[in-house]
């Protein structure tokens, strides 16, 4: 296992056996990691109201938005935006299929068991990480936004070819 781990910079081979409601606890102190970041504040940092509406027009001014849960679309988008022709050859395929799955398998992802909502880690977790989740719900209505905003655009160039 620690050669699947070990390309994570992050990765702490005494947390690989720990149950998430005590990392949650006891070794989790990056909350608010992306609010924290969009926002410029300093690793560690205890985010604010503030700090999230800096992270939201952050978002809204710099990222085309992307989904995991909406890989193909979002890759249509990366696409697009870069000027890249989605007629793809097949090594192209085989490289998206390597690096973003084909189906639950990701080259680009460990494996973490589940954490259902109303588990008592999911519940600390949700409580300290409050913000990053109203940023992760503007991200998605972000998502939204941006599909016309896409199509328009993509309807106006012309892409380069592969």
């Amino acid at each position: 296992l620690k050669s699947i781990r070990s390309w994570e910079l992050s990765f702490q081979p005494e947390w690989a056996d720990m149950d998430i409601l005590e990392w949650a606890k006891s070794h989790n102190s990056d909350n608010n990691h992306m609010v924290n970041k969009l926002a410029g504040n300093v690793e560690g940092a205890n985010a604010t109201d503030t700090d999230l509406l800096r992270a939201k027009r952050t978002v809204r001014r710099r990222f085309i938005v992307g989904l995991m849960e909406e890989m193909k679309e979002s890759i249509r988008r990366f696409n697009i935006v870069m000027g890249i022709n989605d007629k793809t050859d097949k090594s192209h395929e085989r490289c998206m299929t390597k690096f973003f799955g084909n189906g639950i398998h990701h080259e680009n992802s460990n494996p973490h068991p589940k954490v259902e909502e109303g588990h008592p880690a999911w519940d600390l977790l949700a409580e300290k990480n409050a913000l990053d989740i109203a940023l992760y719900e503007f991200v998605l209505k972000i998502f939204e936004e941006q599909r016309g905003m896409i199509d328009f655009y993509a309807g106006s160039i012309v892409m380069a070819p592969v």
